[in-house]
């Protein structure tokens, strides 16, 4: 017993003295590696503490990187006269540059520093409008200060520097003044024009695709009327009563018949949606801000300009009869409220109805983290055709 306790007591000075010297003994599992990344910020002037200081921010919240002041450096800082912006390169490297715009406008340099920083770790813009999340930007109002990243935004970095998530593409970020949120689908605009085939479904987005018929998503509820043919959900166009719902028996689709036609122009359905690039629009009610809950739905719908990606973009996509649409960014998509709204493309200069929103293609309640899932409706043109006897030519 005596042998045993001297042993035990004899390691465990052996290992004080060697952590002490710097050297780790294996005791398990593996520790996962930490990456040092070098940052060079001698060219920003007065904005050097500050990046300083965010770089101390990022390292007491993550654990699988560590920032550090020197060269030769990964990512290199610069100053102008411009909006701040970061130009990632790869995980961990690239430029940023600390635009005085935004610090002449209010917005805090700390906050500045460390989200610029954020788009070099990984992680894409998400305006959400939130104070509490860095990468929310400008859309947070001015007087935000915060300059911590959210614990979901710090996991984020650690899983992509622990290599368990697929770092994203290379773009370039700009922070903007523009901090109004109520683009739609998350990322978007303000409709641009008044598409005629709109069709609002209490809680949910239609479109009308003949004079006395609707399309919307199958979990999306039955209403007693819709107002059809404005881009106002509260005012203009025409409210019809819907007297009948016929449900696709497999796919996430919903026909409403209405009680009298309208003169709109509803939005004809194409043979086929397109090939792996096309670029699309959708159109929608839809919450404007990513995270479930966090806003209600604008008055105006939304656009957003996006693409169709490989069906391997999207997880427990039904390939013949769905289409997988891009998250554009990284950080825009389809969200609550969206729900069986159009995806159109042009067509001899007319928008064609291809897609009615149906889910999120990864399985995220927050919107526009991946790629959405939609209904690709030339797949069930002749079912369609066949319920309402006749689609428009």
């Amino acid at each position: 017993m005596f042998r045993r306790q001297l042993r035990r007591t004899a390691m465990a000075m052996l290992v004080a003295v060697l952590a002490a010297a710097g050297v780790q003994l294996a005791t398990g599992a593996p520790a996962a590696a930490v990456r040092t990344v070098y940052y060079d910020a001698s060219r920003t002037g007065e904005f050097r503490t500050n990046f300083d200081q965010a770089a101390q921010i990022w390292n007491s919240r993550v654990s699988n990187v560590r920032l550090l002041a020197g060269t030769p450096a990964s990512i290199t800082i610069y100053v102008d006269d411009g909006w701040p912006r970061a130009q990632p390169t790869g995980l961990g490297s690239g430029r940023i540059w600390m635009g005085r715009t935004a610090v002449n406008q209010g917005y805090d340099r700390n906050r500045i520093a460390a989200h610029e920083i954020g788009h070099i770790l990984g992680l894409p813009d998400r305006r959400t409008g939130l104070c509490t999340d860095l990468m929310s930007g400008s859309s947070a109002p001015v007087s935000c200060r915060n300059a911590n990243p959210s614990s979901t935004e710090a996991s984020r970095v650690n899983s992509l520097f622990a290599g368990s998530l697929a770092a994203p593409a290379s773009t370039t970020y700009t922070w903007t003044g523009d901090s109004d949120i109520e683009p739609l689908v998350v990322g978007g605009r303000p409709a641009s024009e008044n598409y005629s085939f709109m069709v609002y479904v209490s809680g949910c987005t239609g479109t009308l695709i003949k004079g006395n018929w609707a399309v919307t998503a199958k979990h999306c509820s039955t209403p007693s009327s819709v107002r059809v043919g404005s881009v106002n959900r509260s005012s203009g166009g025409t409210v019809v009563r819907v007297t009948r719902a016929v449900n696709h028996p497999s796919v996430d689709v919903k026909l409403l018949q209405l009680a009298s036609s309208v003169t709109y122009a509803p939005a004809p359905i194409p043979s086929t949606s397109g090939a792996v690039g096309t670029a699309t629009r959708i159109i929608g009610w839809g919450q404007t801000c990513a995270p479930r809950g966090c806003g209600s739905a604008p008055a105006v719908a939304n656009e957003l300009d996006t693409s169709i990606v490989a069906d391997s973009r999207c997880s427990g996509i039904n390939g013949p009869y769905e289409i997988c649409t891009n998250n554009t960014n990284g950080n825009s998509g389809a969200c609550y409220g969206d729900s069986g709204g159009p995806q159109v493309r042009r067509v001899n200069g007319v928008w064609n109805l291809i897609g009615a929103t149906s889910r999120a293609g990864n399985n995220n309640s927050t919107c526009a983290t991946g790629p959405s899932i939609y209904v690709d409706l030339p797949s069930i043109r002749s079912w369609i055709s066949t319920q309402v006897r006749g689609l428009p030519a």
